[in-house]
């Protein structure tokens, strides 16, 4: 019983006189019995219990000899055995737990995991087991290997809109264990997790940093725990020893085998061709060609994703008939936490504003935009597009339930209304004047497009057609100055939406309902202050099939008809720039080009390697968006080919295009020298 006086836990002594009654035997063999039933269970999990709990049992423990010979007293001799050979092992333990903390050293863990909403925490659930990089186990030539250690949770703290829980580990490792390089991670919780960081204390207060940034999956999904290095990075001959091995199996698992259908856990880095783009299950005019792999339709790599062919095409991939924001991109690759909040936000208010239009427009012969106080309204009006009736039943069969419920949401209120653009606060004219026109030339989303204007006229077109321009459309505008003078001066500038579009134009203008598109020329002049102003636009169309040639020119106006017909000439511009920087200076030559370096960086870099510590920051979040693209915006019937002029050919001349892009060329000064002179360099 417990002592109230000297607060230990002691067997109460059974006298002579109890066990003379049956009673009072069985009372007193049931309490042997119970006492080693805990002693039983004590040895059991006696590794479990750390000193905190051993506390308030130290004092009977450490009694427990002395009241055990009492207790012999009147027991048969086998069980005087038992019990004696218990007491010889309560002392041993106690004295192997006294001298355990001496004998090991002590690494301490932080491991920092980001918050996802929904979700808990991995808790006790997930457990870390370091390994050495200066010490080798010879059994296995990798370095040596804790024992297992489960996450402690510390604190939890918010900052920047993301919530953030600390865990903390303890791992004893022999005091020859080495220093640590690296570590592994079971995850044995329900959920994923976003380990943002961690760090390792040796015993001589050494600290290792990771910089992990990593979903870790369960392990159930996974069949296999994850490992994580240090930040120290290594070339492969300076790898040390211990972590060879980890480093060459790590990068085999980051390869895969080129087989099967990829699952949402798997790490695995491959490469395929741009055949999901088209859906020929759904009908023929979803069908589109395989870009990639061939000299007519030349494309970067993407990441394989494994997905079976499509019923009517076996080289086209099958999608999913909803549209739907899971698609399969690597772990690292997908977004955080706090980056998949926000675009998922993001997209259902652009979803919200792509689909509701579109949907409502089945029920309306001409769903085209009728003023400029339609285009206006879309930022000022406050009238809700509310998601119900049919539109409710069709919409919740095109997309999943949780992005349903979303668009449903934002269509309520004031969800739906676009931030005014800052030139229309003031002026909502603004974007009518020629000097506005340049300014967003320059200062907007396509600059790298302005050349300057080497040869007076322009040379002719690949196709043999000549520039209209002459020296009397333009002379009048050059501030005083000469054609020569200005040229000399690095003044005329072109952009030249002409020979790339010719080809297309045709098909874009008879399968694009509502599309009537030109080719156009368009002569830029920098003016003293530094803005550019238009001198002249051509705009074409392809030569007819009776041999006659449709070209125009036109000069700024005003006012009248030829003011109107200016207006309406630099709108063809501006929907050319618009087409270009869409789909080839930003997807194709920001985005499509470098996948395939990521997913090379990946499958032959270790994280280890200086180069790809480099490289990692400019990889971020990449192969995510593009897999999101393939899914909603570059796809048969998605976005860019409802919103583009260049409609169901958009992919197609992307692809023409990149015929003409070389690595080489990217950079500076090559990049400058292709658009300026070397004289103005």
């Amino acid at each position: 019983m417990r002592n109230p006086q000297s607060r230990e836990l002691r067997f109460e002594v059974v006298n002579k006189k109890t066990l003379q009654t049956s009673d009072g035997y069985d009372a007193y063999l049931n309490t042997k019995a119970t006492t080693s039933i805990f002693l039983f269970l004590f040895f059991l999990y006696r590794p479990y219990l750390t000193d905190f709990y051993l506390f308030p049992f130290q004092p009977f423990l450490n009694s427990y000899t002395g009241e055990m010979t009492m207790e012999n007293q009147g027991l048969c001799p086998g069980l005087q055995e038992c019990l004696s050979a218990v007491q010889n092992k309560i002392t041993r333990h106690l004295h192997s737990h006294a001298s355990n903390h001496h004998d090991l050293n002590l690494i301490m863990g932080k491991l920092i995991v980001d918050h996802s909403p929904g979700q808990s925490g991995p808790g006790k659930s997930a457990s870390v087991q370091v390994y050495s990089c200066t010490e080798i186990d010879p059994n296995t030539g990798k370095g040596k290997l804790s024992e297992k250690a489960k996450f402690k949770y510390a604190k939890s703290q918010k900052s920047d809109g993301t919530r953030t829980t600390t865990y903390e580990v303890k791992l004893y490792v022999e005091p020859g264990f080495g220093v640590p390089g690296a570590f592994v991670i079971e995850n044995h919780h329900n959920h994923k997790f976003f380990l943002q960081s961690a760090t390792l204390q040796t015993p001589v207060d050494q600290v290792i940093n990771f910089d992990c940034r990593s979903w870790v999956y369960p392990i159930k999904m996974t069949k296999t725990n994850r490992i994580f290095f240090s930040n120290t990075s290594y070339l492969p001959t300076d790898t040390p020893e211990a972590l060879v091995d980890l480093r060459q199996e790590e990068l085999k698992i980051l390869r895969g085998d080129g087989t099967e259908e990829r699952k949402e856990w798997d790490r695995i880095y491959d490469y395929d061709y741009y055949n999901d783009l088209g859906n020929p299950d759904k009908g023929n005019e979803h069908k589109r060609p395989v870009l990639g792999g061939s000299e007519t339709f030349p494309y970067p790599r993407r990441g394989r994703t494994g997905r079976p062919p499509s019923k009517k095409d076996p080289k086209t991939e099958s999608r999913p008939e909803m549209i739907n924001l899971d698609i399969y991109v690597p772990p690292d690759e997908r977004f955080s936490p706090k980056k998949l909040s926000e675009f998922i936000g993001n997209s259902i208010q652009a979803t919200a504003h792509f689909i509701l239009p579109e949907a409502k427009s089945l029920l309306e012969q001409d769903s085209s935009v009728q003023s400029f106080d339609e285009i206006k309204e879309m930022f000022s009006s406050n009238k809700s597009q509310k998601v119900d009736g049919w539109l409710s039943e069709k919409l919740h069969k095109l997309v999943p339930d949780e992005l349903y419920k979303g668009i449903a949401h934002a269509s309520k209120g004031d969800h739906l209304m676009f931030t005014l653009p800052q030139i229309l606060t003031n002026n909502e004219f603004a974007w009518k004047n020629d000097e506005e026109f340049g300014r967003q030339m320059l200062a907007g989303t396509n600059p790298t497009r302005i050349r300057v204007l080497e040869i007076f006229p322009p040379p002719e077109s690949k196709n043999g057609e000549k520039c209209l321009i002459n020296a009397s459309h333009i002379v009048n505008n050059l501030d005083g100055l000469t054609i020569t003078q200005a040229m000399n001066q690095w003044r005329i500038y072109i952009v030249d939406d002409h020979d790339y579009l010719m080809p297309f134009l045709n098909r874009i203008n008879i399968n694009t309902k509502g599309i009537c598109a030109y080719a156009s020329r368009t002569l830029l002049f920098l003016k003293g202050d530094a803005t550019l102003k238009p001198l002249v636009i051509q705009l074409s169309l392809p030569v007819s099939s009776d041999g006659e040639i449709f070209s125009r020119l036109f000069l700024p106006a005003s006012e009248g008809t030829e003011g109107a017909l200016w207006q309406l000439a630099k709108t063809h511009v501006a929907a050319n720039d618009s087409g270009y920087h869409q789909l080839i200076s930003h997807w194709l030559h920001t985005h499509a080009v470098v996948e395939p370096f990521i997913i090379a960086t990946r499958r032959q870099l270790s994280v280890m390697h200086p180069i790809h510590l480099l490289l990692d920051p400019h990889f971020k979040d990449t192969m995510h968006i593009n897999a999101l693209y393939r899914r909603i915006l570059i796809n048969s019937g998605g976005i860019l080919e409802k919103t583009l002029f260049t409609g169901e050919v958009s992919m197609e001349l992307s692809s023409e295009l990149y015929k003409k892009w070389r690595f080489d060329e990217q950079a500076l000064p090559t990049d400058l020298l292709k658009r300026y002179s070397l004289k103005m360099i």
